[in-house]
């Protein structure tokens, strides 16, 4: 099926808005012979007249008003895509689907909005906060375009940038745990650690970073986000593992003592980037990687 083009249908709309073939050609910027010759085209792939052709002006035909009518609609919408389009050759202007795992989302966003809002206004972002693996896989069906996620992680296919390392400190209730305000990773006893259950990478991180093997036997105690854990803490069911970010006055509640690690090397996790290595944004990516890494954690 050969179809009108949107030059035929521009030729079209300028008729009917001057009323004349000199008119139109001129605001087309084409000769009237071809804008004549593009209105003949568009009347053979119709099957009808369009306009009616008098010595001093041009009208359209009933069918010719009614065509111009869906003529207008498409070339506003074509319009708006062009604009669109040169809108979206900006740095990070658009949508951006940005996936954020829980143990970061909190800590960083209300720090990291607000910069972003100011320095990239025509950035769409839309945030989707979910358990790493689900997030991966979102990605990987392209339901998602970026992760910011905790590493180090196996990301096979995927682009990793890593924005920056923070440390992790010990939480103890004011009345338990050590006596010293400072800890080492040996003195942490596997059997009273707190822990996020399965599934957050933070818990795989806190163990493989103190180089920790849970007991098999042990009573287990597990919460689905860091504010619980650190009211089971305050309670006094043992000692956790807290990323640096979350360890500010706004979150830590009276009755809860952070220890930092003495050690030669203590515990840290790293903050990253993730994008499928095909995408073509990558620079937009590493744009947005170089604001993020003005971020501090605490």
């Amino acid at each position: 099926m050969i179809r009108p083009t949107i030059k035929q249908l521009s030729y079209l709309s300028a008729i009917h808005q001057h009323g004349s073939f000199i008119k139109a050609a001129e605001e087309c910027a084409v000769t009237q012979s071809t804008l004549s010759a593009g209105i003949k085209e568009l009347e053979t792939i119709l099957g009808q007249p369009l306009v009616l052709r008098g010595r001093k002006a041009a009208n359209l035909t009933p069918f010719g008003l009614e065509t111009v009518e869906s003529a207008e609609k498409i070339l506003e919408d074509t319009d708006r895509i062009v604009a669109r389009s040169r809108l979206l050759n900006q740095p990070l202007s658009g949508p951006l689907r940005l996936g954020i795992i829980p143990t970061i989302a909190p800590y960083m966003l209300p720090e990291i909005l607000p910069v972003l809002t100011e320095k990239f206004p025509r950035l769409e972002l839309q945030l989707h906060e979910e358990l790493t693996d689900r997030l991966l896989e979102s990605l990987r069906k392209s339901q998602l375009d970026l992760l910011l996620l905790a590493f180090p992680y196996d990301t096979p296919d995927m682009n990793q940038y890593i924005l920056f390392e923070e440390k992790f400190y010990a939480a103890a209730a004011e009345h338990a745990g050590p006596v010293e305000n400072s800890i080492n990773i040996k003195d942490l006893k596997p059997e009273e650690l707190l822990l996020l259950e399965d599934g957050h990478c933070l818990r795989d991180h806190a163990l493989s970073a103190c180089d920790l093997q849970l007991p098999k036997t042990r009573k287990t105690f597990s919460a689905t986000s860091l504010p619980t854990l650190i009211q089971m803490v305050k309670t006094g069911y043992g000692i956790t593992l807290l990323p640096e970010m979350a360890c500010t006055p706004e979150t830590i509640p009276p009755g809860i003592r952070l220890l930092p690690f003495t050690d030669k090397r203590p515990p840290t996790r790293q903050i990253g980037l993730c994008w499928r290595r095909s995408d073509p944004r990558k620079r937009d990516y590493e744009t947005l990687a170089g604001t993020l890494k003005t971020y501090t954690p605490a």
